[in-house]
Parts: structure tokens; sequence; C-alpha cells
């Protein structure tokens, strides 16, 4: 019967309640009630957040009831919440659960302003854990949260496509049936699992490739050949080797390519750097404030360990020159420092906030009281002052946090322990350190002077060396002319501005500056400068599109979604009413079908099962059914058990119809459902790639605009600078064109490199993004790698040339080794004598030609320097009076107030941006800097001149003929001469090599020349920042007392003060200055001249030596066994050298054997 029962009502058991299912039921009914209580909590707090202060605030809504309204998969959002704070295991938030969300909510929306509460629709997940992790400590209000910005369905743009905001948001989804799937949500860490690999490598140049590999060969051919004369003294001083194979192994070295970094606050220098080196964080970032105090030079570390940094501190002297700046910088707000009623971020902040970092000890009021001495009177600190330390790790994290506190203005350090302070003093009074100077709390920033950064970066691989420069405006000197010495010495200007600014602040023209360009342009440097727009991610499509006129079929589609959206969710909810309505009448049958079941099967009328059964039909042809008896008593009524038998028949037929019609609603359904997820999963594709063709047309607009503002730039700048009627040097027109052309500008977005080398934990998912060429970074990379190819390849040809000059020379000493006659000493006499005459007609003529490289190069600045000079000083006179009067004028008129006054005047001139000493050099500069430009680069092109073939037409019509091609003129002349001379006759193997040696000489002169070139631009670089240098120290006394002026009337008196020395002593100001400028350029001139003399008197002392050995010595010297050993063993090196080098090849112009 039981068996029965089982079969014969499957849906009576299947009703059945069990104990299991409804315990879980009733689980999950709890969930979803706390889930409420966390909606409820949140829009309640953001309701009163958004309305907070205004009078006409409405009631609040009722949230309960929208919350029977929401998606299943945003209810999905709220239950994660839930089974997170049970993952604390609090057993008292259980006594007041829904006053410690609302206590919650409230404290995260009283974080946020009012603007961005009504953007936000639901707190981010991460956001939402911060705040309950923040529980388990303080009750503080938690850190700035990143909020999502709630934008309406039916917008045009979905919220995912403003890719600055983050992660997106799951979008609502219209309720589905409760027997459909949940989808899965995509979590913003899904990238860990599979980041994409960086690989910056790049075509081989396979010339600098076989330069480098021939200069490591060289290395241990030299190396063999310092064994064979150190292990023998056969020759005594005769001809020092050894010497010669040391100079020459000197030159095996690279030279580093110094990349500074220039840009505003927030720029993103430290991202870029960071994303350069392919590391997540070495340099510390923040979006806030600068991060980065002090400059900092980060190159290739060749260790063993993965990082290293090198931390060098100012001197004592500095520190005590800089705390006296800073005190008279609290001493002019005493009053606002005693109260604790400082201005955030005026100067005095910044003074107090320098000071307690070095002495967290102090207080105000503490640091009132002292003085500098007894400041300078902590051992603690003074130990560190003038040393360099060190430190190295593989860890990333540990070296990043341990660096911070060197570099950062806010990086951490110990909490000061008084006891543990005087505990240490006691025990170990003479045991300070800079461990434990970290661990008391002290904050080393302001005491560095640089920062040395040695990491593992390929893009660094190759010698290039990126400086992250904070700035020159600093109030401690010492790290002034560190980033002013850096700045000189840059071999690459990388300027760095958010992509957002670069094109609408016109970076070449606002961001540079007028006194930045103004020194390019002295620099010779507008060639050496590269454009960086950061920040590429972050957009708004619809701006991109309108702004751009961009025709995008995708974003058309987007716009389309929202409706194609909406009419499918309201074609899904048409159905909703028709089908409870089938559910519930079919929930009314099926209740009515069991009971007659029961009924009819009961005592009362004990029916079968299978008499109520409906049965089925026999196939066609098969025997009729049999009529009931009770069809056949047409006049008998019919029993009741029959009419409920005809009712159980009927309710049967109407079950299997309602079942019928919810299939296919539920079909229906079904389709529009899927259709919708399809609609869904083909909006995150069009969305990118409608973000995608945004980037990329924002990327290609923003380099063709700062590529042609750049060149309009440069060139109104030399029309600016022009000074034809005065100047005797005619410029070469320059191409702007090229100028535009080959300027070097990227468009790079630092966070979707991070996000896709899987540190998705450093910032949101970026759109648009999929690839890392896509960033640029890679491209960036190799950037740094090809900028490194000049010199790498420069380098090498030193170190060959030079080489190739001491092998060509032991080959010709190798080849005589017997004498050819048996001469007399009158005979040996006259020899030497002819050699002698011949030699000193080039010497002679090799001293004519250099003094009249002299000659003109001091003619040259002469003319269009020092005259102009004088010109240039006069003009700047007139105007030193009106840029006085320009500062003195009322603060409404552009005029200076008494604090920033006061502050230029105690850092002598420089404050922030603004640069005193510059602008009174700035009259001057503007009437020689087009002169300066052509004069230096003429100098630099005479340097040039020495090397190339060529002529200097434009500049010089005068010269030419140019040092080079004189000397080889008088050279080739000797190399005729010298052999005519001798009676005997030349062997042609030694004519040969003769010729060899010559052309090898030649090449090492003009190497030797590049390399005085290089200074020659170096000392101009440092001279044309001389002027305001000069000025600042000729205004020191005036400074001084300006900065002195204190009490009721100061800011006159400063005033005045200024004007006097403005109409009395600017003369002497400007004409010292200029005055300065003739002694360093005369000094410049003479060490120009001194290089050349000695770079020509060595070849010519080379020249002597090897046209002797090979000429003079095989007709008056005999050698000895040993002697010819020694050269029998050099000439087998030097010939498997010529043949594993061939230099000849990598050189040109020298025969290969």
């Amino acid at each position: 019967m039981e068996q029965r029962d089982l079969v014969s009502r499957p849906r009576s058991v299947s009703r059945a309640p069990r104990k299991e299912p409804q315990s879980s039921q009733n689980s999950e009914i709890d969930v979803l009630q706390f889930a409420e209580l966390h909606f409820v909590a949140e829009q309640t707090a953001k309701h009163a957040r958004c309305w907070e202060g205004q009078v006409d605030r409405p009631a609040c809504p009722d949230f309960k009831a929208i919350w029977t309204c929401i998606t299943p998969r945003m209810r999905e959002l709220y239950v994660d919440r839930v089974k997170y704070v049970e993952t604390k295991g609090w057993d008292w938030i259980n006594a007041d659960y829904e006053g410690s969300l609302k206590c919650w909510y409230e404290r995260y929306f009283a974080g946020v302003d009012q603007g961005r509460a009504e953007m936000i629709s639901c707190v981010d997940f991460a956001d939402f854990k911060a705040l309950v992790d923040n529980v388990d400590f303080e009750s503080n209000v938690p850190q700035a949260i990143v909020v999502k910005e709630e934008v309406d369905y039916r917008d045009v743009v979905p919220e995912s496509m403003f890719v600055d905001q983050g992660e997106p948001e799951p979008e609502p989804r219209p309720e589905p049936r409760a027997d459909f799937p949940d989808e899965d949500v995509a979590t913003a860490d899904s990238v860990e699992e599979s980041p994409l690999e960086c690989d910056i490598k790049i075509p081989a140049n396979e010339e600098i490739v076989a330069l480098e590999n021939a200069v490591g060969k060289g290395v241990e051919i030299l190396k063999k050949l310092y064994a064979i004369f150190s292990g023998s003294d056969a020759f005594g001083n005769e001809a020092d080797w050894k010497a010669e194979i040391e100079r020459t192994q000197r030159y095996a070295c690279t030279e580093k390519v110094i990349i500074g970094l220039v840009g505003s606050t927030g720029a993103g220098k430290s991202s870029l750097i960071n994303a350069i080196l392919d590391e997540k964080n070495v340099l510390s970032t923040d979006c806030m404030r600068a991060s980065t105090a002090v400059a900092t030079e980060i190159s290739y570390n060749q260790g063993a360990t993965k990082y290293r940094a090198e931390v060098e501190f100012i001197e004592r002297h500095e520190w005590e020159r800089e705390l006296e700046v800073l005190f008279e910088e609290l001493l002019d707000h005493q009053d606002e420092v005693t109260r604790g009623a400082i201005p955030k971020n005026s100067d005095a902040a910044v003074a107090l906030d320098k000071i307690k970092a070095v002495y967290p000890m102090l207080t105000p009021e503490d640091i009132l009281n002292a003085s500098v001495a007894n400041l300078m009177a902590s051992e603690r600190v003074t130990d560190l002052l003038g040393t360099t330390m060190g430190f190295e790790g593989d860890d990333p994290k540990a070296f990043s946090t341990k660096l911070k506190s060197y570099i950062d203005s806010k990086g951490k350090r110990g909490r000061p322990k008084k006891s543990a302070k005087k505990q240490d003093a006691d025990e170990h009074p003479d045991s300070a350190s800079d461990t434990d100077t970290a661990n008391q709390g002290i904050g080393l920033w302001p005491l560095v002077r640089v920062v040395r950064i040695y990491t593992k970066a390929p893009a660094l691989a190759t010698g290039a060396v990126l400086v992250d420069l904070p700035g020159i405006f600093d109030s401690n000197s010492a790290r002034v002319a560190v980033a002013e010495d850096y700045m000189r010495r840059c071999s690459a200007h990388w300027i760095v501005a958010p992509i957002n600014r670069a094109v609408d602040d016109k970076v070449a023209r606002d961001l540079l500056g007028k006194n930045y360009k103004l020194q390019m342009q002295m620099d010779c440097a507008f060639n050496d400068m590269t454009f960086f727009c950061t920040k590429t991610d972050d957009l708004v499509p619809t701006e991109v599109i309108h702004s751009l006129g961009l025709d995008l079929p995708a974003f058309n589609e987007v716009q389309e979604l929202p409706a194609k959206v909406e009419w499918l969710k309201n074609e899904i909810n048409a159905f909703e009413k028709p089908k409870k309505t089938i559910i519930s009448q079919l929930e009314w049958v099926e209740t009515e079908i069991e009971e007659l079941e029961e009924r009819l099967t009961g005592d009362e009328f004990g029916c079968d099962v299978l008499e109520i059964t409906p049965k089925r039909k026999k196939p066609h042809g098969s025997e009729p059914l049999e009529m009931p008896a009770i069809q056949e008593a047409g006049t008998t009524e019919i029993p009741m058990v029959e009419k409920l038998k005809n009712r159980f028949s009927d309710l049967k037929v109407r079950r299997k119809d309602l079942r019928s019609q919810l299939k296919h609603i539920n079909e229906e359904m079904d389709s529009k459902v899927e259709e919708l997820k399809e609609l869904e999963d083909g909006k995150e594709k069009m969305e990118h790639s409608v973000i995608k063709s945004c980037i990329e047309a924002r990327n290609r607009f923003s380099k063709q605009q700062i590529k042609r503002d750049f060149a309009l730039e440069v060139q109104s700048l030399d029309q600016e600078l022009e000074d034809d009627t005065e100047n005797p040097i005619q410029a070469a027109g320059c191409d702007y064109d090229e100028l535009e052309r080959n300027l070097p500008v990227f468009c790079v977005s630092t966070r979707a490199y991070q996000g896709l080398r899987g540190r998705a934990d450093m910032a949101k998912l970026v759109g648009g993004f999929s690839e890392l060429e896509e960033t640029e970074i890679p491209l960036l990379q190799r950037h740094c790698v090809r900028l490194t190819e000049k010199a790498r390849e420069e380098s090498s040809r030193r170190f060959l040339t030079q080489l190739n000059q001491v092998l060509q020379s032991m080959k010709l000493w190798c080849l005589v080794s017997t004498a050819t006659s048996d001469a007399s000493e009158q005979k040996i006499k006259e020899i030497e004598a002819d050699f002698e005459s011949v030699f000193g007609g080039l010497t002679e003529a090799a001293e004519a030609h250099m003094n009249h490289f002299d000659s003109v190069a001091r003619e040259t600045v002469q003319v269009n320097i020092f005259n102009k000079l004088n010109r240039a000083s006069r003009h700047a006179v007139v105007q030193f009076p009106e840029a006085v009067s320009r500062w003195n004028a009322p603060g409404s008129s552009g005029g200076l107030r008494w604090n920033t006054y006061k502050a230029i005047c105690r850092r002598r001139g420089v404050y922030h941006k603004i640069d005193w000493n510059q602008d009174l050099a700035r009259p001057m500069l503007d009437k020689i800097a087009s002169s300066w430009k052509r004069c230096v680069c003429y100098l630099g092109m005479l340097w040039i001149s020495l090397t190339r073939n060529r002529t200097f037409t434009e500049l010089l019509p005068h010269c030419l003929h140019f040092l080079k091609e004189d000397l080889e003129a008088v050279v080739s002349q000797f190399h005729t001469q010298v052999i005519d001379s001798v009676k005997q006759g030349v062997p042609e193997k030694i004519r040969v090599q003769l010729q060899d040696t010559l052309v090898a000489c030649r090449q090492t002169m003009g190497e030797q020349f590049r390399q005085a070139e290089k200074w020659t631009m170096q000392e101009q670089k440092r001279i044309n920042r001389t002027f305001a240098e000069a000025i600042a120290e000729r205004l020191k006394e005036t400074y001084q007392a300006c900065a002195s002026e204190t009490g009721r009337g100061s800011l006159q008196r400063i005033r005045a003060l200024m004007q006097q020395t403005a109409e009395d002593h600017a003369n002497d100001v400007l004409r010292g200055s200029t005055e300065n400028a003739k002694h360093e350029l005369g000094k410049l001139l003479d060490g120009q001249q001194a290089e050349v003399d000695r770079i020509i008197h060595n070849r010519l002392q080379r020249i002597s030596e090897d046209y002797h050995r090979a000429l003079i010595e095989p007709q008056i010297k005999l050698y000895t066994e040993e002697q010819i050993r020694m050269k029998s063993e050099v000439a087998k090196i030097v010939k498997e050298a010529e043949a594993e080098l061939l230099l000849g090849h990598l050189l040109g112009g020298v025969r290969s054997s």
C-alpha cells in the first residue's frame, strides 16, 4: 500500500514538508532580512547626507518598499556584505545590528561631500570592507574611499564608460523567475590570474652590438699585451707601452645618459618612472600632493641584489643655513604658531613641518623657544650630515617602505618614545646611527641632498639614468644646486603633464615657462626634449566624441542599448502578471485535484486509483470503449461518485492546459532574458571599443597639437630673439616642419599598464585597454634603450679608436727588429737632424693653425657676445627700477604682499615660481640669446668641423678652412717629406703600415676633439646660468637687509630699500653680472685653447715616435735577442687582434689585415 501511494500520489508526497530544506530556507530568509537592513541603512544615510543643511528637505522614501523591487543581482551585493560581517564573529553586533549599520553608513557618507554622495548608487564592496575592518581597531572615520557614481540606466553613456571611476558596477537586471540561475559577477582581481608579460626587447642595432663586442675583446687583448710588457724590462724607459695600455683601458666605459623629468605636482612623474621600471611602487605616489621631496636618480643595478639605494645627506653648514631660514619663517608667524592656528601649506607651516620631522620630540612651543645653535647640538642629527648611507635588498615592498622615509615628505617614520630614547642614550651614548634615528621617529627627508636608486630594470640596462626632479624652488640651497646641476647635465629633457592639461594649457607655451624656454634656447636643447601626456585613461567618451567630431558606429549602438534594454525589460515584465495568474490558477487546480483524489480514494467512495486515472486513448482500429452502465439508463440520475470523477477529469485537463500555457510563457521569458543577456554581454565589448577609439583619437590629436604648438613656440621665440641688424653671424634657417615631425610625444596610461601587468590591487582596472602596447609604456621603455644608442656608439668608438692607434703603433714598432746599416756617429747625427728638420716644419705649421683657431674663437666671442653684453647690460639697468616698481605695486595691481616679499628676500630672490634674479637678468639674456646660441653652437661646430669634412659657410664666412683640414694637410705633407728624406729608401711594407698609422692618428685626434666639444657645451651651460647667480650675489646684502625688517611699516621700508638699490646700484649689479660672464667665457676660451694644445701636441708626439721608429731606428739601432723575442710576441697578438676585431671595417679608413 505504501508503495502504491508513492506511485499513485506523487504530487502529495512532493508537497510534504521536510526539515532540512526548511532549515536552509529559513537561513536564506534571515540573510535576506539582514541584507534588507543594509540596503535601508545605506540609502537612508545617503538621503540624509544629500539633503543635509537644505530647507526644502523632502521626506525620506520608503526604502523597505523599494527593496522588494530591486533585482536579485543587486540583492546579492548586500548579501555579500552580510556574509562578510558574519566572518568577523562579532557576538555584540547581534544586540543592535540595525543600529550598528546605521552608524557605519552615516560615518561613511560623512566623509563624502554632498555632490559625490548624490552620485553614489551603491557603496563598493572593497570600500565596505575597509569600513568594517576599521571597526576592529578604532571608531575613527575611515580614510577617503573611492565611490562609484550613480548613472541612470537610460543615460546615453552607461557608467562603465566613465573609465576614471574605477571598476564598473554591475548593471541592474530584470528579476528572472525563480528557476533562472544567477550569473557570476566578475571580480576586479581577475586580471591577477593571468597578467600580461612585458617584453621590451627591440631589434638590436647590429653596428652597436658589433662595436660593444669589439670593446670586450679589445679589453682582453690589452690585458695580454700588458702581461707581456710587465714580464720583461728589456726596453727599459725606451718605449713605455704599459702606460699607453693603462691610458687606453680607461676609455673602456659607457657614458650615462641622464634623463631629467620635469612636471608640475600631480603630473604623474613618479608613477611614470615606476611603470618604466616595471615596478609597482618603488617610488611612492600620491594623487593629492607632491610625493617626491628630493632629487631622485634611478639607474641600473650591477650588484647581486635586485634593489640598492644610496642616500647622500647635506653638509652641516647647509642644514644650519636652512634652519636659519625656517626659524625666520616661524618667527614671522609666532602668534599663529603659539595658538596652533597656523595656515595650512603656508611657509610657516612648511617650516614647522620640516623642523618637527627632524626633531619630532619638540613641540611648536619648544621650537619657538629654541635656537639654531640648540638644534645643531643634536648629535643624532649632525652625525648624519655630510655622510652617505646605503641599503639594499630583494623585497620590493620592504625596499620601497624604507626608501619612502628619505624621498617622501610624508614618509612613515617610527613613533617617538621618550623612555626608549633616554634609555638608549644612557646605555649607548655613542651609538647613533641612521637606524637609531629612524627608530626615534626622525624624518630624514629634509636632510637629504640626493637619493640614488639602483634597480635591475631592463629599460635602464644600457645606461639610461632617470632623474625625478622635485623642482628648484627649495629653501635648501644644496638641493637647489643638485637640481640645477642635473638640469645642466641632462642629455634628454622629458616634460610630463596630464593629457587633459597638456593640450588645454598648451604645455609648450605655458607649462614650460618663459625662463625655462629661454634656458633651453641658450643650451641648444630643444632637440633633446620629449613630451609625455599621462593619465590617458582619464576621459569621458561623450566629451571626446563631441570635441573631436568622431563618428563611432559602436557609440551609436551603445546609445541605442538603453532603449533596447528597457523594451526587453518591459516585455519580460509584461509576462509576469499572466504568469502569476496562471501559477495561482494552477495551484488552485492542484489543490482541488488532491482533495478530489483523497475523497474518491477514501472511505466515502473507496475508488481505486486506476478508476479515477484517465485512460490513455487506444490506437486507431482498437475495440470501442464500453459505455458505463450509468450511460445506458438515460433516465437515471448520475451518481455523486461519477460527478466527482467527471470533475476530477476536467481538472486534470485544466491542469494540463495551464501547464502548457506556463511552459509557453516561460519559454518566451527565457528567450527575452537570453536576448537581454546577449545585449549585456555585447554592451561591455562595445563600450570597450568606444573607449579604446576615444583614447586613440585623443592621443593622436594631442600628439599632433603638441608637436604643432612646440614648433610654433620655438619659431616665435627665435623671431622674438632675432637681432640680425646687430649680429654679423647669420643663422641657418631652422626647419620648423622637421622639428615638428621629429618631436617625440608619448601618451601613456600607467594605471592601465599596472593593471594589465597583474597589479590590480594598486588601482582599479581601466577600460579601453587590453594589450600592454596600447598603454605606450613598452614603447617608452624601448625609447629609453634607444636614447642610449648614441652614447654607447660614441663610447665604443672612442675606445676602439684609441685601441686601434695603439695596435697600429705597436705593429709599426714590431716591424723593425734589425738594423739595415752600420751608421757612424756622424751619420746618425745627420739622419736625426734631417728628421728633426722635417718634423719641426710640421710642428710650426700645426701651432700656426692652432693659434688661428684660437684667434677666430676669441674674435667670435668678442664680436657676438662681449660687445653685445655691454649694450644688453645698459638695457637691463633701465629695466631694473621698472621691475622693482612692479614688485612694489599694491596687491590689487599685481604687487607682492608682505609675507611673499619677505619670503623672496629670505631665499635670496628665489621663492616657488618667482625668481627675481632671473627676471633681472632676462632683459640682458633677451638681447644676447640669439647671438649666444649661434656663437656657442659655432664654437661647438668648430669642434665638429675638426672631425667632419664639411664647410661652415653660413655662420662665419671668413672661416672657410677648419683646423682639422689644415692639420690633415700638414700631416700628409710631413708624411711625404719624411719618407722622401730617407735616402736609403723605405720598404713597401713599412710605407703601407705608416699610412695605416697616419689614418689611425687622424681618427684618434677626431675623437679627442669630440670630447673637447662636449666639454665646451657643458661649460657654456654653466656660464649662461651665472648671470642670475652673479645678480643674486651682488644683491645678497640687500636681500638680507630686507629680510631682517620687522614691525609696523616693515613692508614700506623693504620696498623703499629695494627701490633705492634699483636706482643707485643697478649699474653695479648688472654690469657686475656681465663682467662675471665675460670672465667665465674667458676661462672657457683659455680651457679650450689648452685642450686644443694638449690634443695637437699629443698627436705630434705620437707621430714623431711612430715615424722615428719606422724610418730612423732601422738605420741607427741594433736590438737584443730579448727585445726581438718580445716584438715577435707582441706582433703575434696584434695580428690576431686585427683578424678578430676587424677595426678597419668597424671604424673605417684603416686597412684590415
